[in-house]
């Protein structure tokens, strides 16, 4: 019997500012029963016909959390290339 994996968060709140370019997400993950905000800054280019975006900031309402998202932004690039074939929905979405 297969099953389906458990969710581990659920999504209470997603919003974009497409022209401050910042996301703001609100998460209640498994077993918690309040909700972690999170304030994305991101930029959005494109290179060589490549669409990439970076975090360049982001931030919790959780010093815990914040520390975490501290130690991933410092320790790994923060650029990521968006595959090609949805490029130009993620754009619509983010620019």
């Amino acid at each position: 019997m297969e099953t389906q994996p458990q969710k581990n968060l659920n999504n209470v709140s997603f919003s974009v500012n497409a022209e401050k370019q910042t996301i703001d997400l609100t998460v209640i993950p498994h077993g918690e029963t309040t909700p972690i905000s999170f304030h994305i800054n991101y930029k959005l280019t494109e290179r060589n016909g490549e669409t990439e975006i970076s975090v360049q900031n982001a931030a919790s309402d959780r010093i815990w959390v914040n520390e975490i998202l501290k130690i991933v932004l410092e320790k790994y690039n923060s650029e990521y290339k968006i595959p090609q074939n949805i490029a130009e929905i993620v754009k619509m979405f983010l620019k």
